[in-house]
C-alpha cells in the first residue's frame, strides 16, 4: 500500500463516490419513459423541462469532480518513478472508469425511476447554485457552435412557422395539392398539442373492477358508447392494473375479468401528441391510459383521438369542430361543456380565450370561481356565456352569445 495520509483516500473515495452520483442521475434521467417520467413526482417534471440546464449542471459537476480527483490522485504517486508511478496513474484511472462511470450508469439504467424521483430535489438546487457559471457558458458554446455550423454551412432545422410558409407557397406554386400540404401541417402541429387536449377524461371514463364486480354494468355501458376497450381497476381508477376488450366481455363469459386483462401503457398528460403517436407506434397498440404529475389517472387517450386531430382539421371549415354545438339564433350557440378551447378558437378565430383551460365548462367554473349553477351568466371579451345544465359538479352544456367585438387590450371576465 502506498504511504499516504488517510484523509487523502478518503476523499479520492468521495471525489469519486460524487462521480458516480453524477453518472448515475444522468442516466436515469434521460433513460426514463414518459409514463414512468409523470410517476416520478412534480421534480422530475421540472426537470424534463430545463434539459438542456441540467445536462450542464451535470456534466460541468462532473468535469469539475474529475479534475479534482486526478489532482488529488497524483498525490498518491509522489516520489514513484517508472512503472510504479504509472501502476498509480492506471489503478486511479481504472477506478473512475469503473466506479465513477460503469456501475453508476448500470444502476442508474435499472434503478431510474426510484433515483430520478429521488435525486430530482437535489439537481433543481444545484441548477440554482451553478447558474452564474452556467449560463455565460452556454451562450460562449452556443456561439461557437453557431459559427462553426455556420461555416461547415449546414443547415438547421425549420421552424414550425418557417415550415408552414414553405407548405404555403408550395401549394400556391403547385408543389403540392392543397389537401397534402394541409395533412403535412396538421401533423406538424401535433408537436404542440398536448395529450391532455385530446384525451378523454377521467370523469367519463368507464372502468372495470379487476375483481369483475361492475363487470355486466361496465360491459354494456362500454358498449352503448361503443368502446372496444376498457381499463381495468383494483381498487379505484387511478389504480389502473391493464385493460380488457368489451368484445371479450362478452363472447368469454366464463372467462374472469383477471383472465381477459391484458396489459396497457402508460403516458403523461402533458406529452406531445406527437410524442404519443410514437410510443402507440413503438408498443403497437391503439390505447393508452393517460396520467397526470402525481402519478393518477387522468383520462384514456386513443390512436383515434390524434385522426381526429389531423383528419378533422381537413374538412370544411368549422364543420367538425363544432359538430355538437346547436345553434339557437344569431350569433347564438349551445355547446357542450366538454368541447375544447382549441377547438373553439379555431372555428371563432379571433375570438380567443385563455388557453390555459381545457375546456368551455372549465374556462366558466374559472370565470365565476366556483361552482357553476344552470343560469349563471358571465361576460368575456365580446362573449356572453350562460350555463344551461349542470350535472353535479360539472357544467354539461353553456350558451355562448357573441355580443360584440371586443375592444382592444380587453378581454377581462364580467358578471
Amino acid at each position: 500500500m502506498i504511504d499516504a495520509p488517510l484523509w487523502l483516500y478518503g476523499l479520492l473515495a468521495g471525489l469519486l463516490g460524487a462521480s458516480a452520483v453524477c453518472s448515475a442521475s444522468e442516466t436515469a434521467f434521460f433513460s426514463l419513459e414518459p409514463a414512468e417520467r409523470a410517476r416520478a413526482g412534480r421534480a422530475t417534471s421540472v426537470l424534463h423541462d430545463r434539459q438542456r440546464d441540467f445536462l450542464v449542471t451535470v456534466l460541468l459537476a462532473n468535469l469539475v469532480i474529475n479534475i479534482l480527483y486526478f489532482a488529488f490522485a497524483d498525490r498518491l504517486g509522489a516520489g514513484l518513478v517508472g512503472y510504479e508511478h504509472l501502476g498509480v496513474i492506471l489503478a486511479t484511472l481504472l477506478a473512475l472508469l469503473i466506479v465513477g462511470e460503469i456501475m453508476p450508469k448500470t444502476v442508474g439504467l435499472r434503478g431510474r425511476l426510484f433515483l430520478a424521483r429521488t435525486m430530482a430535489p437535489f439537481w433543481l438546487v444545484m441548477i440554482g447554485l451553478v447558474a452564474p457559471i452556467r449560463r455565460p457558458l452556454v451562450r460562449l458554446l452556443e456561439g461557437v457552435g453557431r459559427l462553426v455550423v455556420a461555416r461547415a454551412g449546414d443547415e438547421r432545422d425549420l421552424t414550425p412557422e418557417e415550415l408552414a410558409d414553405v407548405l404555403e407557397r408550395s401549394a400556391a406554386e403547385g408543389d403540392l395539392l392543397d389537401h397534402e400540404a394541409d395533412l403535412i401541417a396538421e401533423v406538424v402541429e401535433l408537436r404542440s398539442i398536448r395529450v391532455r387536449e385530446i384525451m378523454t377524461p377521467r370523469v367519463d371514463v368507464i372502468f372495470v373492477e379487476y375483481d369483475g364486480s361492475n363487470r355486466e354494468q361496465a360491459a354494456n355501458a362500454g358498449l352503448a358508447i361503443r368502446a372496444t376497450w376498457l381499463p381495468v381497476v383494483d381498487g379505484g381508477a387511478d389504480r389502473v392494473v391493464g385493460q380488457v376488450r368489451v368484445r371479450d366481455l362478452f363472447v368469454h363469459p366464463l372467462r374472469s375479468v383477471a383472465q381477459l386483462n391484458m396489459p396497457v401503457q402508460f403516458v403523461p398528460e402533458v406529452a406531445s401528441a406527437l410524442d404519443l403517436l410514437r410510443v402507440l407506434r413503438d408498443e403497437r397498440t391503439a390505447e393508452a391510459v393517460v396520467v397526470d404529475e402525481w402519478g393518477g389517472t387522468a383520462g384514456v387517450v386513443t390512436i383515434e383521438d390524434i385522426l381526429e386531430e389531423i383528419v378533422g382539421e381537413l374538412r370544411t371549415e368549422g364543420e367538425a369542430r363544432l359538430v355538437n354545438a346547436v345553434p339557437l339564433g344569431e350569433g347564438v350557440f349551445r355547446v357542450p361543456g366538454g368541447l375544447s378551447i382549441r377547438d373553439w378558437n379555431e372555428h371563432f378565430g379571433h375570438r380567443v380565450v385563455p388557453t390555459e383551460f381545457e375546456t368551455v365548462g372549465g374556462f366558466v367554473t374559472a370565470l365565476m370561481g366556483r361552482i357553476p349553477r344552470a343560469g349563471d351568466v358571465v361576460r368575456f371579451g365580446g362573449l356572453r356565456l350562460e350555463v344551461h345544465e349542470v350535472r353535479g359538479r360539472r357544467v354539461r352544456f353553456v350558451d355562448i352569445q357573441v355580443e360584440s367585438e371586443p375592444a382592444a387590450g380587453t378581454g377581462g371576465p364580467s358578471a
